[in-house]
């Protein structure tokens, strides 16, 4: 089956941290599979509108009954799913507010977890996943201080767990984490970290 990755950025800012790391992880991963599709979506910058009432009516609506403003509605939704569906491995690039996920990467979230497309419900047997196990999940993400596993501040890192929840809830199940800290910090704090998140992504991505 021929691998295709989807790219997804996430970063307000030209210059991005985040996006650089997952973009040099990237270029390494394709050189490794060089038949392989890719698909960026920069994500971060643009307005993503997440559900309004409107939106949960046309979700709620039976497929062949939208009217074609419901189906419009349900546009940016439906590609967003047809893009991980059609996906073998999902990068995610992102920084960390305020120890979360930025609101963009939230919204997105909201658009993708839809009952029918990436996940069943029944009342018997509750929730089951509709993306296939085989996909990989990579997230590469910044932020202003050190929330490493095993830091004092490692608790406040409400980023990583939630995503792979989301993504594991969905079926996605393998992923890997790389984060650079502390950019906050001094230059030569800002290097180490940066050079370190480098060489992890460069060992992952011949294999990943």
């Amino acid at each position: 089956m021929k691998k295709t990755l989807l790219s997804l950025s996430f970063s307000p800012r030209v210059e991005s941290t985040s996006a650089a790391l997952a973009d040099g992880f990237i270029a390494d991963w394709h050189k490794a599979n060089p038949d392989a599709d890719l698909r960026q979506r920069a994500l971060g910058r643009d307005v993503i509108a997440g559900p309004d009432e409107a939106w949960i009516a046309a979700n709620m609506t039976p497929e062949a009954e939208r009217t074609p403003e419901q189906a419009e509605r349900l546009a940016a939704s439906d590609q967003a799913i047809a893009d991980l569906h059609a996906a073998s491995h999902i990068v995610i690039a992102t920084p960390m507010f305020n120890f979360g996920l930025p609101w963009t990467l939230k919204s997105y979230v909201d658009l993708i977890l839809r009952v029918g497309k990436t996940f069943s419900f029944d009342p018997a047997t509750g929730f089951g996943p509709l993306l296939s196990a085989d996909k990989k999940l990579m997230i590469v993400w910044s932020s202003a201080g050190e929330y490493q596993p095993g830091t004092p501040t490692a608790p406040f890192d409400h980023l990583t767990p939630y995503l792979r929840q989301i993504f594991g809830f969905m079926g996605v199940t393998q992923s890997e984490a790389v984060s650079a800290g502390n950019m906050w910090g001094g230059p030569e704090a800002v290097e180490t970290s940066l050079s370190a998140a480098r060489t992890r992504l460069a060992a992952l991505s011949p294999s990943w």
